[in-house]
């Protein structure tokens, strides 16, 4: 068979072009969206952010200055997860 957009020959079963990488079908369906994953992770790190400073206004011991910390630091990577997912979509 042909390819449809640099007229090469390629194999029958072929998926792309190997010369122009273009399809040789049509989608069959449409990706699916990953958009309600991005909402879960905006409400976990909103819920990390509340639990942290209630830990930290309620509680004045060594631990639970070191619960408060570790929680900070688990919303700071929740975001800079986030802020990367952000970039590459």
């Amino acid at each position: 068979m042909q390819c449809i957009k640099c007229q090469t020959e390629i194999a029958d079963n072929a998926l792309i072009c190997f010369r122009c990488g273009a399809a040789t079908t049509d989608r069959q369906r449409e990706p699916a969206a990953n958009q309600r994953r991005g909402v879960w992770l905006w409400v976990a790190l909103v819920v990390l952010v509340v639990l942290a400073l209630f830990v930290d206004q309620q509680l004045e011991t060594a631990l639970a200055r070191l619960g408060a910390a570790l929680l900070f630091g688990a919303t700071a990577v929740a975001a800079y997860v986030a802020a990367r997912r952000r970039v590459r979509s």
